[in-house]
């Protein structure tokens, strides 16, 4: 019977080194899928949480504006409603001064519920304010349409006192609010195609304003 140590059996070291090649490349391929599958997911999270900040502020700001009675559209960022809100007291309806005003790019829009009447053009010691969208990318957030013409957002342009329908384009005939915001969304240090923000355009009419 022969001895042991001359069983030559087993693993050279050529092909130990090849093996350890081989499972390492299969391993960085295993990363690499990984990685690729990871960045995916934060992509798609990062665009569907712009596409829940976009459509949130969308059905916000146009339901406060259907029920406005009065609109004054500051500047490009900046709009001012007056609207009817339930008083906490029972008392029925008041006529409540809300601003949504954007700041930042990319910066976020939020609604205040202002201290001060409408007619003040100042959000003086809000009550409540609650960010409706995050990453907004764009400066052009709100216009003001009177019979179909947008107005120039150089100067505030705000619905009339009393409506009584002058058929005639104006800065102080404003009945039309457009909407327009461009989101996008932040991970970590990645953003999800800054440079291709989730577009939103909408608008309504005042209530009982229809120009």
């Amino acid at each position: 019977m022969a001895p042991a140590w001359k069983d030559e059996s087993g693993w050279t070291l050529p092909e130990l080194l090849l093996g350890m090649v081989l499972s390492l490349s299969v391993a960085a391929s295993s990363l690499v899928v990984l990685q690729t599958t990871l960045h995916s997911q934060s992509a798609t999270g990062s665009r569907l949480a712009a596409q829940d900040d976009g459509a949130f502020a969308m059905l916000r700001m146009t339901k406060d504006i259907r029920t406005a009675t009065a609109a004054t559209v500051q500047d490009a960022r900046t709009l001012d409603l007056l609207v009817p809100q339930h008083d906490p007291g029972g008392g029925g309806l008041i006529a409540t001064h809300v601003r949504y005003a954007c700041v930042g790019i990319p910066g976020s829009c939020a609604r205040y519920t202002c201290g001060t009447p409408i007619t003040a053009n100042s959000c003086g010691s809000p009550s409540s304010v609650v960010v409706v969208a995050r990453g907004v990318t764009n400066g052009d957030n709100f216009r003001g349409l009177s019979m179909g013409l947008a107005q120039p957002t150089s100067a505030p342009a705000s619905t009339p006192a009393t409506w009584s329908g002058t058929a005639t384009a104006g800065p102080a005939n404003v009945g039309f609010i457009e909407l327009h915001l461009q989101v996008t969304r932040t991970d970590g240090a990645m953003s999800w195609r800054s440079t291709r923000p989730l577009d939103f355009l909408d608008g309504a009419d005042l209530e009982n304003f229809t120009n």
